[in-house]
């Protein structure tokens, strides 16, 4: 069998046919962790960024901050009082969280759409926790850009994004467990049986 992240990757605007657990999971993995990977490297640009600004600040008001060094940390923090420090800014992380989202979107949609196909189910289900997933991103940018210029956050967006959030999880949950269980034996609507012998996979003949 070819290497499954390699050959999905290879599929990835091939909705049609079916794939195994085999096929499927090891990808899903491999996507997983890159998308790990990129979110702490931006984490840790934005990180750095708003402590870049923390010490100019402190370097051109001294009398602000409280500098604290000890051995393997430094820490600086805003004195009660002081005027002009600056407000961290988490737009590019949240940002790139949802340009991350998208891309998870587009390198996970052929493939859940041929485990689908794989349990005899329309790929339309994999759409189920997407619009929640999008709505949890969008509804805490606008519920944290206030707070990152200085101003209040739209405390009434906490609840409606609570039950978007609860709703998100379920759908996830039943999408995962729909992913998760055997596919179906033999030929079914969206191809033949992957698991096989190829001879009988060429002919529809199920295994």
């Amino acid at each position: 069998m070819a290497n499954p992240i390699i050959r999905s990757f290879s599929k990835l605007t091939q909705f049609s046919g079916r794939d195994t657990r085999g096929e499927f999971w090891p990808y899903v993995g491999a996507v997983i962790a890159l998308t790990f990977v990129l979110n702490a490297l931006l984490m840790g640009w934005v990180m750095n960024q708003i402590f870049a600004d923390l010490q100019a600040y402190a370097a051109a008001h001294p009398e602000s901050v409280t500098t604290t060094v000890s051995p393997g940390s430094y820490s600086v923090s805003v004195n009660e009082g002081a005027t002009g420090a600056p407000v961290p800014d988490f737009t590019p992380f949240f940002g790139g969280m949802i340009v991350f989202v998208v891309l998870n979107i587009g390198l996970l949609a052929a493939a859940v759409s041929r485990r689908l196909h794989d349990r005899n189910k329309s790929a339309l289900w994999g759409l189920m926790p997407v619009p929640f997933l999008l709505f949890g991103m969008i509804g805490m940018l606008l519920l944290m850009g206030p707070m990152m210029n200085g101003g209040t956050p739209d405390f009434s967006l906490f609840g409606l994004l609570f039950l978007n959030n609860l709703v998100y999880i379920v759908a996830l949950v039943t999408l995962i467990v729909m992913l998760a269980q055997q596919g179906t034996q033999g030929p079914n609507r969206f191809g033949a049986d992957r698991t096989a012998p190829e001879a009988d996979r060429d002919w529809g003949i199920p295994g």
